[in-house]
């Protein structure tokens, strides 16, 4: 094996709080050669983010490297004090953060903020900082260079903090969730950047994620940490196949596999959650979670074993576990839907006015205006599940929000069982809003933090289901079983559940008030893949039992088909592609559907990273300046007809439904 760069040596760290030491990682060893990427898995309150802040010596001010080393080189970190310390973050070490947004200085120029991260004088500074933004695929660096990070989209802040990261010759490279906050194409984009940059010019790197598949495409080994332990480790391909700790195997027993659907294959989740720092099990830390775990597992914490060559497990039990997952079934097909629709939409437009300038209010110039909605025709059927997908900005939210009434369309008519809908919630009559409710994305900023769970589920219940306090108050266990939660969860308030738990509740709030249509937006996206798996099964099992319908909007095509019946895809605030979940995405017909699913494949096709900024064309397709397959002057010229592919699967399209058929089957 070449040498390393990177050696971790029985790490240990700890947060102090209050008098307390809590233990947030401990003897974690691994290493990383130069040019080597290893990916970082686990659950959120795993310990990713410490490991990779206590390698870069960037603990916060109450966390400290309590046993063990970190050595870039050979050059102990724990023992690099002042100067020296700071030239070792300005030469070799490097990290690309969450959230590019936040780690930009809105302040500062792009420009002024890559001069100064370069350094030396100015004008060579400069010319780097241009040559750097254009590695990075960006095609108008000057223009970038003058502009505010909020003025770029999130793509491309982060490739300007790849920029920053890469420039010079770093050894080490700290990838904390750098794609979390990008839609599917941007992150395809962003992953296949990063995996040419480390190839030529040779980081060692720590790709720290979530997101199984992106650590699959990148990494060459794959690390997976349990509560502040590292329990397997092995090349990824190895890791992936044959998984030799049981927790490794709940992870990916909790993805959506292809083929699989929620009727016929629930998915499997990891039962409990991750203990407290300060509330560490005896023996092994993963047993009260364990489905293999015996006495000597609570009893005697296993070893870190080498079990083969670059794989190494902490299991007592590894050679017993074997991992079959069922193969996928024929979907069963699904009930004809009802020719009543629940909910239908007249050429739903939304214009939205953006901000002025100073400049532009001095010379009296109107506020330009963004047409998120262009003429959506929608329809959602009874008892089904209506998946709507599309990057970032393609309007899916837009149109949630206008079906619920928070934000009024420009034009247009939205009908439940055919009565019109008010533009606005606050003018629609009482029944309305009880039988159109919605889950938003991020269930912290949806939760009132001063209600117990039990005062959130009232309220609804009494403003919109006519209960009274008594009656309300006694409805509520039936409400958290309903969403897999025990009753006595009614007296906690929101910080002390975990993320999926609150999810769970605000569901919960959204079913108190009985509806007809629930409207999830991204509702399962931030979640953990074994905390996803078990709202998704929730979900599915509520739709089973109470014949609910979903307007599920999400980025992430495997969730669409493991859950939708339908889908739509929007792209510029237009339906491009609709029609049966199961012709929509096998095989996609529309280049824009097709770029989509791609967008998850290695060696899928690319587009051109969107631009919120430029407007959409005045005339033809609005796909057509991205379009891998445009025909020419008539996709710039004509709006594209609806073409029907039959079974109501249709899209928007110039090219011959017989050309993109015989595209797809010879892929």
């Amino acid at each position: 094996m070449a040498t390393s760069v990177l050696s971790v040596e029985n790490l240990a760290v700890e947060y102090h709080t209050g008098r307390q030491r809590l233990p947030v990682l401990r003897e974690i060893t691994l290493s990383v050669a130069a040019g080597e990427t290893v990916g970082i898995v686990g659950e959120s309150g795993s310990g990713k983010s410490t490991l990779g802040l206590a390698i870069l010596r960037a603990l916060p001010a109450n966390g400290r490297i309590s046993a063990g080393r970190v050595l870039i080189d050979g050059l102990d970190l724990a023992q690099t004090q002042g100067a020296a310390l700071r030239a070792l973050w300005e030469r070799s070490l490097r990290l690309v953060p969450q959230n590019p947004l936040a780690a930009l200085n809105p302040t500062l120029r792009i420009g002024e903020q890559l001069v100064e991260a370069i350094g030396g004088k100015r004008p060579v500074a400069e010319a780097q900082a241009a040559a750097l933004l254009a590695r990075v695929h960006i095609a108008d660096p000057v223009r970038v260079m003058r502009s505010y990070p909020h003025e770029l989209s999130g793509g491309m802040q982060q490739r300007v903090l790849i920029a920053m990261a890469l420039h010079g010759a770093p050894r080490l490279l700290v990838l904390d969730e750098p794609t979390t906050s990008l839609d599917v194409t941007t992150e395809a984009a962003v992953i296949d950047l990063l995996a040419d940059l480390i190839a030529e010019r040779q980081p060692a790197s720590l790709f720290i994620s979530h997101n199984l598949g992106l650590v699959a495409r990148i990494a060459t080994r794959t690390a997976v940490l349990y509560a502040g332990e590292l329990v397997e480790i092995a090349p990824t391909g190895t890791l992936f196949q044959q998984p030799r700790h049981p927790y490794t195997q709940g992870l990916l027993r909790s993805l959506p596999h292809p083929g699989l659907r929620y009727d016929s294959h629930p998915l499997q989740p990891i039962e409990g959650t991750i203990p407290a720092p300060g509330a560490l099990p005896d023996g092994c830390v993963f047993a009260p979670r364990c489905p293999l775990a015996d006495d000597r597992c609570r009893r005697e914490r296993p070893p870190l074993l080498t079990i083969a060559p670059d794989h190494a497990t902490r299991c007592h039990y590894w050679s017993q576990l074997t991992f079959d997952l069922a193969p996928p079934a024929p979907a069963p097909a699904t009930a004809a839907p009802d020719k009543a629709p629940l909910l239908t939409t007249h050429h739903l437009t939304k214009t939205i006015a953006q901000r002025r300038s100073l400049v532009d209010a001095v010379r009296g110039k109107t506020a330009p205006a963004v047409q998120a909605l262009a003429g959506v025709d929608l329809t959602v059927q009874r008892n089904r599940t209506l998946g709507v997908v599309g990057e970032s900005g393609s309007g899916k939210t837009t149109l949630a929000r206008c079906l619920i009434g928070l934000t009024p369309p420009s034009g247009g008519e939205i009908q439940l069982l055919d009565i019109p809908l008010a533009p606005r919630i606050e003018q629609r009559p009482r029944e309305q809003v009880r039988r159109l409710q919605m889950v938003l994305q991020n269930p912290q900023e949806a939760l009132n933090p001063a209600l117990t769970v039990s005062e959130a589920l009232i309220r609804p219940l009494i403003r919109l289901g006519g209960l009274d306090g008594a009656t309300a108050a006694k409805r509520v266990p039936d409400l958290l079983r309903l969403v897999n939660l025990p009753p006595d969860y009614a007296n906690r308030r929101p910080h002390q559940l975990s993320g999926g738990e609150k999810q769970r509740v605000a569901i919960a709030r959204a079913l108190a008030a009985t509806p007809d249509l629930l409207v999830l937006d991204e509702a399962v996206s931030a979640l953990d893949v074994s905390v996803q798996a078990a709202v998704l099964n929730v979900l599915a099992s509520i739709k089973e039992r109470t014949g609910i319908t979903y307007v599920f909007i999400t980025h992430d095509l495997a969730v669409v088909s493991y859950l939708a019946d339908d889908v739509v895809v929007m792209y510029r605030g237009e339906i491009v592609e609709e029609g049966p979940v199961a012709s929509v995405l096998n095989p996609p017909l529309h280049p824009y559907t097709e770029a989509l699913l791609a967008a998850t494949n290695p060696h899928g096709i690319r587009l051109r990273e969107a631009e919120a900024m430029i407007p959409a064309p005045a005339t033809g397709c609005p796909f057509q300046p991205r379009c891998p397959r445009a025909l020419g002057d008539i996709c710039r010229t004509e709006k594209p007809p609806w073409r029907e592919a039959g079974d109501g699967h249709r899209l928007r399209c110039h090219i011959p439904l017989e050309e993109l058929r015989a595209v797809q089957m010879g892929r």
